[in-house]
């Protein structure tokens, strides 16, 4: 019994020297990229056009045939964007934010709420009237949602949409009394306007190379509730930038 014993005891403690010579086998490049990927957990990353600035001229369609609105309507919206890519397929990611539209438009036209009939109409300014400008400016704070495909080599497009609410719809005169009313100068901003949809959505379009590209949206609503204004609905094109 006490032979066996020695021999267990002799037989563990070579076991051991030999575990403790036997050399170290050092990890390989693959193995530490197996067990970054192993410890790493999958999760979105937010990256590539953070903030990105719309400059555009808008079309103004279903308006009165009477009068002039094809002038220059500058505006621009801004995304503030989160861009989740896709584990599958890193050239295309899903985009998410917040956003503000602002449209312009300028017309030879004021448009104001008529309580008797409660319609918002456009009225033509006389031919003779002098007066810096007549500008509508309509506005929505927004949630863009598009889908982004970027190739290595810079380009971009991007088809989303914007969804939200309207800020705010206002017009502002600058001129001579359109009234009659000589030697009276006039320059006021109305918002005394009812009848406008709560909510605006459009979709729009982006392609472009790196930070720069091209911009159309369309609004598929109207910025009147049916029947209490003109069945306006604004259609831009301009250019975009993405700053970071």
């Amino acid at each position: 019994m006490k032979k066996l014993i020695i021999i267990t005891l002799l037989f563990a403690w070579f076991s051991t020297i030999c575990a403790q010579t036997e050399p170290v086998e050092q990890p390989t490049k693959n193995d530490k990229e197996n067990t970054e990927k192993a410890t790493t957990p999958d999760k979105p990353l937010v990256v590539r056009d953070r903030l990105i600035f719309d400059i555009y001229h808008s079309f103004w369609m279903g308006m009165p045939a009477q009068g002039n609105f094809m002038k220059f309507n500058p505006g621009f919206n801004v995304s503030a964007m989160w861009d989740f890519m896709l584990p599958q397929n890193k050239s295309i990611s899903f985009g998410l934010g917040l956003g503000f539209t602002y449209y312009t438009q300028y017309s030879d036209c004021i448009i104001k709420y008529v309580r008797e009939n409660d319609l918002n109409r456009y009225f033509i300014l006389p031919d003779d009237l002098e007066y810096k400008y007549s500008r509508v400016s309509y506005m929505n704070c927004n949630i863009p949602i598009e889908i982004r495909y970027r190739h290595k080599c810079g380009f971009k497009i991007d088809f989303g949409v914007h969804v939200g609410l309207v800020a705010g719809f206002a017009h502002r005169y600058k001129g001579d009394n359109y009234n009659g009313i000589e030697d009276e100068f006039l320059n006021y901003k109305n918002r005394d306007f009812y009848n406008k949809q709560k909510f605006s959505a459009d979709v729009y379009f982006r392609m472009g190379w790196k930070s720069f590209g091209i911009y159309y949206s369309y609004q598929l609503n109207k910025v009147f509730d049916v029947g209490k204004g003109p069945a306006m609905n604004p259609m831009s094109l301009g250019i975009s930038i993405a700053l970071f």
